[in-house]
């Protein structure tokens, strides 16, 4: 529970976020937020085109430069679950800082690693610093924005994001083929450092609650209504549509037998779909209220499974494919927005679990494909994928009722507090 005077410090914070909003500082510190998440995403794509020279840097098969990622990612998903609620007791800005220093000296060191055993653990390190980097980001976000500017917010910052899946990939071919493949990490650690500045010196603190302990704050934020199953679409639904996105690439390669660049080009386009969508999904969520979300979730697990359809070209394949880009970009930073709606006090945890619970999805599509495919075309293993972004869409009804409730009582479904007390 919050006390009245925790809850009047609440509203002056909002109040002044609210001012903030008109002020030309506030663009300066979204950019920030809009490299934080920039940076998360490269350090987990910027291997992948570098595996080659990678591998014989290391002396293993390319292939065992998969590691690097795949330690990213577990880490990322299993820290989230603390770095949340100790931001929630610590500070929202000085976990961001810390989570950025802890990334830029990471990616750094580790190109200059003897060997890839040394490397995955400084990857999963990177991951860790993650994990602590988007919640805080994006709560911050969330904390300065109006109520009904929340997702059109998140949904800026997120093309941060999605910018990275495609810009990333590019770059550091480039830098790969020519002036080395350490320099691309170098950038990374680079721009992560010179962000955690910006942050000190551009980014609103965001709101800090009366301290609770640790296991408190994971009890408070799952008794929240509508957390349980809104944690249950961020698996289910939008794991899985990201996870998709991470073998995409390798699917249309499986169904036309075309070359890697080839591969590559249809990955550039859903990515640029997909930032499309990020920017899109505000406006139809005004224009539909409540009825947008579900139905663009329904459109992008309707696009996985087209998948399975027979193409005759790349060309058909892309088009086949653009709803589960653009209901994916659009729905994603909608749901996200719910959950951010849901508590103010308890914003980091939940923002933690959603992130967590992310990384689980794309972490179980990867797995399975990589099980899966030996035993099933690559079309069926679609409408596998397809049928499980279905079924976490049922959850979405119990999520924007839990929402509505919210809004009605005292504005802040995590808090519980008497409507004259809550001041919403």
């Amino acid at each position: 529970m919050t006390s009245t005077s925790a809850l009047k410090g609440g509203q002056g914070s909002r109040g002044q976020g609210s001012r903030g909003q008109g002020s030309s500082g506030t663009g300066a510190w979204l950019a920030v937020l809009w490299v934080c998440l920039f940076i998360i995403g490269s350090a987990e794509v910027v291997a992948g085109p570098m595996m080659t020279v990678m591998g014989a840097h290391f002396g293993v098969p390319s292939s065992r430069i998969a590691l690097l990622p795949a330690a990213y990612g577990l880490v990322y998903a299993a820290v989230a679950l603390a770095a949340g609620p100790l931001a929630d007791r610590l500070g929202r800005k000085r976990m961001l800082t810390a989570g950025l220093l802890g990334q830029a000296v990471t990616l750094s060191v580790l190109p200059h690693c003897g060997s890839l055993t040394m490397a995955v653990w400084l990857s999963g390190l990177a991951g860790c610093s993650a994990a602590i980097i988007q919640p805080n980001a994006l709560t911050i976000v969330a904390d300065q924005a109006p109520p009904d500017e929340i997702g059109r917010r998140l949904a800026r910052v997120f093309v941060g994001l999605m910018a990275s899946f495609v810009i990333t990939p590019v770059v550091a071919g480039w830098m790969a083929s020519g002036i080395g493949w350490r320099h691309a990490y170098h950038a990374l650690g680079a721009t992560a450092f010179l962000c955690a500045i910006g942050v000190v010196a551009l980014c609103p603190p965001g709101k800090r609650g009366r301290p609770a302990s640790f296991f408190a704050t994971h009890g408070a934020a799952l008794r929240t209504p509508g957390v349980p199953s809104g944690l249950a679409t961020s698996f289910l639904w939008l794991g899985c549509a990201a996870g998709f996105g991470a073998i995409v690439a390798n699917v249309a390669a499986r169904s036309l037998a075309i070359t890697t660049a080839g591969a590559g080009l249809i990955a550039a386009w859903f990515g640029f779909v997909v930032i499309i969508g990020n920017l899109c999904g505000h406006t139809l969520e005004r224009r539909w209220p409540g009825r947008a979300l579900p139905a663009l979730a329904a459109a992008s697990a309707i696009g996985i499974a087209l998948f399975a359809l027979p193409a005759g070209s790349p060309c058909l394949l892309a088009v086949a494919g653009t709803p589960w880009a653009f209901g994916y970009g659009a729905a994603g930073p909608l749901h996200h927005a719910r959950l951010n709606h849901l508590s103010e006090r308890w914003r980091s945890t939940i923002n933690s679990y959603h992130a967590s619970l992310l990384n689980l999805g794309i972490f179980a599509v990867s797995g399975l494909y990589a099980v899966m495919t030996p035993y099933l075309s690559p079309g069926w293993f679609c409408v596998v994928i397809a049928a499980l972004c279905f079924s976490g869409t049922v959850f979405m009804p119990g999520t924007g009722r839990s929402l509505a409730r919210a809004r009605l009582g005292s504005g802040d479904a995590g808090m519980n507090q008497p409507k004259k007390q809550s001041g919403v």
